[in-house]
């Protein structure tokens, strides 16, 4: 414990001390504050009824992009570890993949939570039709959540490709499902009937009916149960994943 407490502070350090930060608390949130306002005026016409564009986003896509925070970057930190050989000389101390995978992942969530909550109130001031309060406490936990997540499948796909250009690549083809058919950009409810119960299994879908429910329709968290077991299940999965495919020794 200590020592993944070390590499966290460490980890940090290193965060905080490079442009990582802007881009994640600043230039990426003021972007889409920016673009949801120029936008505002659009709705979502679903079977369901009427779906305001701006608060479908900033608790969808925008949130997402926001608590993962500058993630391409970080897949490429990660992938140049390994390509040019510095979890070799990781591996002659007395540290874990697994330990090293929660020293990153530490700071990170602790920075997406904060920028996620001050993105949702920044997005009320503006006009959506957020809940605050105890409301987004359960959001912004909700934010840790996707954070790990993505972090987790940046880990799994560093592993898995040689070069920072191919696990590039590879990230661009599994997050266009995860933003396509996750409700991130577009209503569930527009999907087919029989896709709508498919993209229920797929990461970030409960997370983000959980994130609307409670900052949107006022919901309470429990209500959510089977969507937050199946983002566990999925985080659980991945961290394992992660843990095995992220080696020291290749």
């Amino acid at each position: 414990m200590t020592a993944t407490l070390r590499l966290a502070w460490a980890s940090t350090r290193q965060l905080f001390r490079s442009r990582e930060v802007l881009f994640s608390m600043v230039v990426y949130p003021g972007f889409f504050l920016v673009l949801l306002v120029l936008f505002s005026r659009l709705q979502f016409e679903t079977s369901q009824g009427a779906a305001s564009l701006m608060d479908l986003w900033l608790t969808g896509a925008a949130l997402l992009v926001v608590a993962r925070g500058n993630g391409h970057a970080f897949l490429a930190l990660i992938a140049t570890y390994k390509s040019t050989g510095v979890l070799k000389r990781i591996a002659v101390m007395p540290v874990s993949p697994a330990q090293l995978i929660v020293a990153e992942v530490i700071p990170r969530a602790l920075m997406g939570m904060l920028t996620a909550g001050v993105f949702l109130a920044g997005g009320r001031a503006l006009g959506a039709d957020i809940r605050l309060g105890p409301a987004l406490l359960a959001v912004v936990g909700l934010a840790a959540i996707i954070v790990v997540t993505g972090l987790s499948v940046s880990f799994v796909i560093a592993g898995l490709t040689k070069s920072p250009a191919d696990a590039n690549a590879l990230e661009g083809y599994v997050n266009f499902p995860l933003y396509l058919f996750t409700g991130a950009m577009w209503p569930v409810a527009a999907f087919p009937d029989w896709l709508q119960h498919v993209v229920g299994l797929i990461p970030y879908t409960g997370i983000i009916a959980a994130v609307r429910g409670v900052a949107l329709d006022g919901q309470p968290l429990p209500a959510f149960g089977p969507e937050l077991a199946i983002a566990a299940g999925w985080l659980a999965l991945l961290f394992v994943a992660a843990n095995r495919a992220y080696r020291f020794a290749q």
